[in-house]
């Protein structure tokens, strides 16, 4: 218990001392963070766009592939 209570003083202390220079540093540091992961979501976000691309223009040429193998052909067909 008592390591407990010497450990809480010391640490409100240094954030006493040291609070302001403590919030800097840690600003500064998540700043480049933030930007890194807004960098990333930015390239996840392109490379998804163009899977999806990719995927609608499949489905689409399937089911026309599909329409066209179903609809009937002959002379009845040609004339409608």
């Amino acid at each position: 218990m008592v390591r407990f209570v010497v450990g809480a003083l010391a640490g409100g202390l240094a954030v006493l001392f040291w609070g302001e220079e403590m919030r800097r540093f840690a600003a500064t540091k998540t700043r480049r963070i933030r930007a890194s992961a807004a960098d990333t979501l930015k390239a996840v976000e392109e490379t998804a766009e163009n899977v999806l691309d990719r995927t609608k223009e499949q489905v689409t040429s399937t089911l026309e592939a599909g329409r066209d193998a179903i609809r009937p052909s002959g002379p009845r067909a040609r004339a409608s």
